[in-house]
């Protein structure tokens, strides 16, 4: 099947509007433009942000031109070898961005106001909503190795004789 038939323009085009958030949040954090909000937290973060959805978008352009079809969760086996690398540097870059988030939640300095139903509140609370952070950051970074790992040896090969 020709990839130019398939290819799917809908989800281009959302693409790029997910990457413009990027880009937005981007010029944020730089502090170029305004924040869309009252901030609560460093303004690295809003880096942090549009490095989640500025490669997100990407993903789906890329996605989109390949012609991966809906029921497929990688790009094509005659993909280019650019576009599975940009596929998953992307799939990298996003996990870390919301392991770092996750992780200024948890470790990071200042107070976090966490809301919680039942008999634990106060500062017990916040230990406990930094734990549960803490513990999912650390999952989130374990997935980033694994993508990194899996991704690399997907795309780079096991030489032989290694």
């Amino acid at each position: 099947m020709d990839p130019k038939s398939t290819r799917d323009w809908k989800l281009a085009a959302i693409g790029v509007a997910v990457a413009a958030f990027g880009v937005y949040f981007g010029l944020v954090g730089f502090e170029v433009v305004p924040s869309p909000s009252r901030v609560n937290g460093p303004i690295w973060l809003a880096l942090v942000v549009a490095l989640i959805f500025a490669p997100t978008g990407l993903s789906l352009i890329v996605r989109a031109l390949s012609g991966t079809d809906d029921n497929s969760s990688d790009l094509p086996e005659d993909a280019p070898v650019w576009m599975k690398c940009v596929y998953w540097l992307d799939s990298v870059i996003v996990a870390a961005g919301l392991a770092t988030i996750g992780s200024w939640v948890a470790f990071g300095p200042g107070t976090r106001h966490f809301s919680m139903s039942g008999p634990i509140f106060g500062p017990l609370g916040e230990g406990i909503g930094r734990t549960v952070f803490g513990i999912g950051a650390i999952i989130t970074w374990l997935i980033v190795l694994a993508f990194a790992r899996a991704g690399a040896k997907k795309i780079f090969g096991k030489k032989d004789g290694a």
